[in-house]
């Protein structure tokens, strides 16, 4: 398959994270080619006249039905999933689950006053987000109050004995959030971290996560939604592209899982081609 990926370098994930990740990509190709297969030229040409008229190409809306079904299941499943797999191949770190609610969550007036406050300054620009000074102001909030239900928190990716004996809380969003998503992502940290102060067990690294970067660099990063609530540049309270997988699956694990997903794709886009009746695709 000619491809234009010289940037990625040559690095091979090991045989087990590939078993892994082969059991997160088989099938996931299956139900945008159905989708692909459904398509009925002459019935969208009669339902769909405008359109059709207007780029008169069963190849072109063949495609189309693919990369909608496709781009779903992307945006839906796939980073955290490769992130469970990577995570359960890698013996540095303990057990990955997807989806992972933490319930019965308890804290005190004063650290929910102190979270808010925190939010709020961020929302309206009067302070500069800075996760150490935060999650510091968390914890130096009174905690011997009346403890009340916060309700529960769902984390993306949930990684077992990820730093000395702590368990990791990835909230996994596309570099592109908008402001409320990011928001209440830096509640849930916050939430978390007032949580634990009255628990037993070891307080969680909790980061918001980017699994790769459309900017190129840090430096270069632009979209503004996030950056009230997070110093992007900085990485503060975050891991970003290479950082998010080499932690979770060790070094050069990013480049490792592109390598893996050009081998796996090549049979898919195989298939397509026949599909689509273009050898050239």
């Amino acid at each position: 398959m000619d491809t234009d990926f010289d940037h990625i370098g040559e690095h091979e994930l090991d045989r087990e994270t590939k078993a892994k990740l082969r059991d997160v990509t088989e099938g996931f190709f299956e139900r945008p080619l159905e989708k692909a297969r459904q398509f009925d030229w002459d019935e969208f040409k009669r339902n769909e006249a405008f359109r059709a008229i207007m780029m008169p190409s069963p190849l072109f809306w063949t495609l189309g039905n693919f990369e909608r079904s496709f781009t779903q299941k992307l945006g839906q499943q796939m980073y955290e999933e490769f992130g469970k797999a990577v995570s359960n191949a890698n013996d540095d770190v303990g057990a990955a689950e997807t989806q992972h609610t933490l319930t019965d969550i308890e804290i005190t007036p004063d650290e929910e006053g102190t979270i808010e406050s925190i939010i709020s300054g961020l929302a309206e620009g009067e302070r500069d987000p800075d996760w150490q000074r935060e999650k510091q102001a968390i914890l130096d909030a009174d905690g011997s109050g009346t403890l009340k239900s916060a309700g529960s928190i769902t984390w993306d990716l949930w990684v077992e004995d990820f730093e000395g004996g702590r368990p990791l809380g990835a909230e996994i969003k596309t570099p592109k959030p908008n402001r409320d998503q990011t928001m209440e992502s830096k509640r849930q940290m916050l939430k978390t971290v007032a949580a634990y102060k009255h628990r037993e067990e070891p307080t969680p690294v909790v980061r918001y996560v980017f699994p790769f970067n459309p900017y190129g660099s840090l430096e270069a990063y632009e979209w503004w939604p996030p950056q009230a609530f997070f110093d992007v540049t900085e990485s503060d309270g975050m891991l970003i592209a290479e950082s998010f997988w080499d932690a979770i699956g060790g070094e050069r694990t990013m480049e490792g899982l592109f390598n893996f997903l050009l081998e796996e794709s090549e049979g898919n886009i195989q298939k397509l081609q026949a599909l689509a009746g273009d050898s050239s695709l």
